[in-house]
């Protein structure tokens, strides 16, 4: 490539004009070709100590640009910078090189497209290294000086919940606590530790005025956040989110279907049918009036429906608690705040008189956060207050926590797990 061309690629490369370019040379030794870029300072210069205009040209020093680009791979780009020796204060000081983070050497597009890579919760720090030809130590330290991001206030309709996080340096605290905002599908903070006295402590730090403006606080059955949301937020309605209470009515019917199952022999149809299609007792997306399959086994062509109604002749037991839960399902997506309570209390009659062991547990957890249940069915701007957007943010954070195998510095991983989610933070310092 000729120097003139070396020019061109300069300029668009770093996004600048050729008028900006005093000087650019090119030297060649062996298989590397060393680029001298100087560019001119179009700015009155004064001295940064004392702020006078008297200065002496004091030479020029070079700085190695990492920049970004493809075209550029055996070639290393150097940047003249001027030197000047203030003659009022007698100290020395540079250029500021527009070009590059001042006393660094990567540019300020290489540092963009770091940053934007950051972004994508697939990419780890080393997988960005890799990308870029950074190494994974500049990035990383790219991304601790260049990523800002304060705790956002809390809103009328706030979430709590958890992320699982293997890797802690926090007190070998395994969960980290996540606040949401409902409604603009947020992450406010994440704090290293999920247990009581970490929230209380962080809470109250807080402004009583910005906590009681929070109307909402939806949880998972954690007792320790609704014991903080009873004393932080206490101008709140607290609800639990339905999920959860139908995650633990479909774990429940699940030990009793592995009880029922476990008491056939592992040959018989029975067992064959409550371990091959378990998944049609708890799966309402399926199709049940699908087009029937020859059953080998069973020796005929049966659909979803057809098999479903042979698993649940098995056992009467078994026939009842699948019904029970269809009721509960139905009732949550279709109960509103007002019929909630005589409902509720309606369904809880039928568990108990259904004398089911493996529901016991699920009768006590409707009697003690019964209060909670029904407020999960009041609506704010419209949508039912639930963790969805939790559980739908939950996915993103796991997904980064997998791929970066954890994040052990706590703070490096808050910043990372928010920056990834909400696409903010990022300023040039």
């Amino acid at each position: 490539m000729k120097d003139h061309e070396y020019d061109k690629l300069i300029t668009n490369i770093l996004n600048i004009s050729p008028s900006d370019i005093e000087q650019l040379s090119v030297t060649k030794e062996e298989d590397e070709t060393k680029i001298y870029l100087t560019i001119k300072n179009h700015k009155t210069v004064r001295c940064p100590y004392c702020s006078s205009y008297r200065y002496l040209s004091n030479g020029f020093y070079k700085r190695q640009v990492i920049i970004d680009n493809d075209f550029i791979i055996h070639e290393k780009l150097f940047l003249k910078v001027r030197r000047y020796r203030c003659s009022s204060c007698g100290r020395s000081f540079s250029d500021k090189a527009g070009i590059v983070p001042n006393r660094k050497k990567t540019s300020y597009k290489m540092v963009y497209r770091i940053m934007e890579l950051l972004k994508n919760p697939k990419l780890t720090f080393k997988s960005v290294s890799e990308l870029t030809g950074v190494s994974t130590q500049t990035v990383t330290r790219i991304f601790d000086q260049h990523t800002h991001i304060p705790r956002i206030p809390f809103p009328e309709a706030i979430c709590i919940d958890e992320v699982y996080t293997k890797l802690n340096d926090f007190k070998n605290s395994k969960f980290s606590c996540i606040f949401y905002d409902f409604y603009q599908h947020r992450i406010l903070d994440i704090l290293p530790c999920r247990r009581k006295h970490h929230l209380r402590f962080y809470l109250d730090k807080i402004d009583p005025k910005e906590r009681d403006r929070v109307k909402f606080v939806s949880i998972d059955m954690y007792q320790p956040y609704r014991d903080i949301a009873r004393i932080y937020f206490k101008k709140a309605i607290i609800c639990v989110d339905s999920f959860h209470v139908v995650s633990h009515l479909n774990d429940d019917l699940n030990k009793l279907r592995i009880r029922i199952m476990n008491s056939y022999d592992p040959q018989s149809q029975e067992y064959y049918l409550l371990n091959r299609f378990k998944f049609l007792l708890f799966d309402r997306s399926i199709d049940l009036e699908n087009k029937g399959r020859f059953n080998k086994r069973l020796g005929r062509f049966l659909n979803y429906s057809q098999l479903l109604s042979l698993i649940l002749s098995i056992d009467k037991q078994l026939e009842t608690a699948y019904n029970l839960k269809e009721l509960y399902i139905f009732f949550n997506s279709t109960a509103d705040y007002n019929s909630a309570s005589e409902n509720l209390d309606m369904i809880i009659d039928k568990f108990i008189q259904a004398d089911i062991p493996e529901f016991d547990e699920f009768i006590t957890l409707q009697k003690n956060w019964r209060n909670e249940i029904i407020n999960s069915f009041s609506t704010y701007k419209g949508r039912r207050l639930n963790s969805g957007v939790a559980e739908s943010i939950n996915r993103t954070v796991s997904t980064l926590l997998y791929n970066t195998r954890g994040i052990r510095n706590s703070e490096r991983r808050r910043k990372r797990i928010m920056f990834a989610v909400n696409k903010s933070g990022f300023t040039i310092q």
